[in-house]
């Protein structure tokens, strides 16, 4: 039993490991390609046409890389509070 419950802290920290290594530079990605966005459309300015989409696309991307980190963690989360063996059982189908 105190293997298990170590095997969930380690889990839960690597949780929130990930979170943060991950969120820290994708919040400095997102915000600053968001302020770029802003200010040229406040100074009613124009990028030639591929870097908008460019710069568009590295917002999408993050939100995307974002939500993607925000599952993962959830995921460690929620294994490191299940049962013992859960895992197991919930992976292995069932024959009808």
């Amino acid at each position: 039993m105190m293997e298990t419950g170590l095997q969930q802290t380690e889990q839960q920290d690597f949780g929130a490991v990930l979170r943060h290594e991950f969120n820290n530079p994708l919040t400095g990605i997102l915000g600053n390609a968001e302020l770029l966005l802003v200010e040229l459309r406040r100074k009613n300015l124009a990028l030639p046409e591929p870097a908008q989409a460019r710069l568009e696309t590295i917002a999408a991307l993050a939100v995307r890389m974002r939500e993607t980190v925000r599952r993962l963690s959830e995921e460690c989360q929620a294994q490191s509070t299940q049962e013992p063996g859960a895992e197991r059982e919930a992976a292995t189908p069932t024959v009808a």
